[in-house]
């Protein structure tokens, strides 16, 4: 796998050895991009506008990252249950899965995702689309520039996997006793955004009454609490009245708790989850890999200047590799056998060798 970085779209499709190749493209929302000119290129392009790039110890907000690859990706239409006998994705060991950040159909669609995947397939990606916060096509084909997608591309190489989120507990636990999608309307039976929004003002001192609602939410995502005790965290983006937007499903009569962050303990996370990918990849008899960092657009929000000692805290922990990202909107990755998670503002690492 290769990989190399742009400025533009035009210094990419100008390459001449590139027509040699097949490419994936993760494009930085504030690239100029036009889909025509994927559709003229000479060979084939494959990819999704995300918020940033990450390249080695940059985040970058222009320019794009080109990947060669050896497989053919298949864009698939999240509304729609997937035909197995179109593909065979049960026997594909190592995958990227690239979703539309902003799509209600997230969660259904890695469901039927999972059940159709090899168990033993390792997974990881993230969730496409510009802090506009605005749905628009955002993955593209050759042929094709979509919303409401997920874009596929099998792998041959072994992924080793960390994943952290470094969140602090605030309030809870507690009930989100009406909700759909990424609708959260009640939480304990009270109005969600009057009960979320008492707990954060009383917190932080501030008002959303003097700030845009985004500004001050971003420090204060829930957390799901899973079975296995595992929280699943999901980034509140707007209210329309008393009812909360999410990133992501949340189910009904999810338990719930009210987190805050601390940069300190978000960028020792994203060590951590370095540190269990490199370990992994060791066991593994991995020697040199490919490092694909899956980082949340809201924890650069977050940490602003900051976020590049996030980055260098991967560096630290995997030395001797590459690093090549994306800031997204929800970050992807499977635990073993027994599901795929759709995350919020969490740091996924992945050792590609």
């Amino acid at each position: 796998m290769q990989h190399f970085f742009y400025p533009t779209l035009e210094a990419f499709l100008q390459e001449p050895k590139n027509r040699k190749h097949r490419w994936l493209l993760l494009i930085a929302e504030k690239t100029p991009f036009d889909h025509t000119k994927i559709q003229d290129a000479p060979f084939e392009c494959y990819g999704g506008i995300f918020s940033q790039v990450i390249y080695d110890d940059q985040h970058l907000e222009e320019g794009l990252i080109a990947i060669t690859l050896e497989t053919t990706p298949i864009l698939l239409d999240m509304r729609d249950s997937i035909d197995e006998k179109s593909f065979e994705l049960s026997k594909v060991p190592t995958m990227l899965a690239f979703v539309d950040g902003l799509s209600t159909y997230i969660d259904h669609f890695l469901v039927d995702l999972f059940n159709n995947l090899n168990t033993k397939i390792s997974l990881i990606g993230g969730g496409a689309g510009k802090l506009t916060l605005k749905q628009e096509p955002i993955l593209f084909t050759p042929t094709s520039f979509t919303q409401d997608s997920a874009l596929l591309i099998p792998l041959e190489q072994h992924l080793s996997m960390g994943v952290k989120h470094g969140w602090d507990f605030l309030e809870g636990p507690l009930v989100a006793t009406s909700s759909n999608k990424t609708a959260l309307y009640q939480l304990n039976y009270q109005d969600a955004f009057s009960f979320y929004k008492k707990v954060v003002e009383t917190d932080s001192g501030r008002n959303f009454d003097d700030e845009a609602f985004f500004d001050l939410a971003k420090l204060y995502p829930l957390g799901i609490i899973t079975v296995s005790g595992e929280t699943i965290v999901r980034d509140p983006i707007t209210h329309q009245g008393e009812t909360l937007i999410l990133v992501g499903d949340m189910p009904e009569n999810s338990v719930v708790n009210i987190l805050k962050g601390d940069p300190k303990h978000l960028i020792e996370a994203a060590s951590h989850a370095a540190s269990i990918a490199y370990a992994s990849s060791q066991d593994n008899g991995c020697l040199d890999s490919t490092v694909i960092m899956i980082d949340c657009i809201s924890r650069v929000l977050f940490l602003q200047k900051d976020f590049v000692k996030e980055i260098q805290a991967v560096q630290k922990e995997l030395p001797s590799s590459h690093i090549i990202g994306i800031l997204t909107l929800g970050e992807i990755s499977n635990n073993g056998d027994t599901y795929i998670n759709f995350y919020n503002k969490t740091c996924v690492v992945g050792s590609l060798c």
